[in-house]
C-alpha cells in the first residue's frame, strides 16, 4: 500500500477512530499513573488463552478476520516467551525498529501525524499521543496487538510496538529511549510509553 492509499483508508475510518480513542482515554485517565491495576495472575505464565480468542472491538469492526491476524503475531511472542523472555524483548524491539526504518525510507511516515495512521492501518493498535515536549513524549496504544485482553503476567509485552515508536521518532527527531510503563501484561487496560529524547 502506498502512502496515499493508507491516508485514504485512515480518513475513511477517522470518525470511528476518534470515538474509540475517546472511550479508551477515559480508561487511561482512570488508571493513569498506575503500574499495576490488578494482582490477579501475578507471576503467571502465558497460557493458550493469550493466543486464542482475542477480539479487539475497533479492529473487529474494521475486519472480521482480525483475531486470525493477531493469533499469528501472538504465536511468535508466545514461543519466544517460552524459550527466552529476555531474547524476546531484544528481537521484537529490533524488529519494530527495522519496520520503522522501512516506513520512513518508503515515505509512508513523513511526520509525527502519520504515526497514528500507520498503527491503525497496520493493525498494530490505536495510537494516541498524550503529551509532547522538547525532551519527553507520552504515547498510548489501545487495543494493542501484543497484549490486548491478556491476563497480567507482570512484565511489559509490547517490545515490538516500542521499537516502532522509538525507530520512527529517531528518524524524525533523533535518538531516544522508548520505555513501556503501562501494559495489559502489567495489569493495566492500555499500553503507555514514555519517550526520552537524548
Amino acid at each position: 500500500m502506498d502512502r496515499a492509499s493508507i491516508r485514504r483508508l485512515y480518513e475513511e475510518y477517522l470518525p470511528l477512530i476518534e470515538e474509540s480513542i475517546r472511550s479508551w482515554r477515559m480508561i487511561y485517565y482512570k488508571e493513569k499513573g498506575s503500574r499495576r491495576s490488578s494482582k490477579e495472575g501475578a507471576g503467571s505464565r502465558l497460557g493458550k488463552e493469550y493466543i486464542y480468542g482475542t477480539v479487539r472491538p475497533f479492529f473487529e469492526r474494521l475486519s472480521p478476520d482480525d483475531s486470525r491476524y493477531i493469533r499469528t503475531h501472538r504465536m511468535i511472542v508466545f514461543g519466544m516467551m517460552e524459550h527466552s523472555p529476555s531474547l524476546k524483548a531484544v528481537v521484537l524491539k529490533a524488529s519494530g525498529r527495522k519496520l520503522a526504518k522501512l516506513l520512513l525510507r518508503e515515505g509512508i511516515v513523513k511526520s509525527l501525524d502519520d504515526l497514528p495512521m500507520v498503527f491503525m492501518v497496520q493493525r498494530i493498535g490505536l495510537l494516541d499521543i498524550i503529551d509532547e515536549s522538547l525532551n519527553t513524549m507520552k504515547v498510548n496504544i489501545y487495543e494493542c496487538m501484543s497484549c490486548f485482553g491478556m491476563k497480567p503476567v507482570f512484565t511489559p509485552m509490547c517490545d515490538f510496538e516500542a521499537g516502532i515508536i522509538e525507530g520512527i521518532l529517531e528518524g524524525l527527531y533523533g535518538r531516544n529511549a522508548t520505555v513501556e510503563k503501562n501494559c495489559w501484561g502489567l495489569g493495566n487496560h492500555f499500553c503507555g510509553f514514555e519517550v526520552y529524547f537524548k
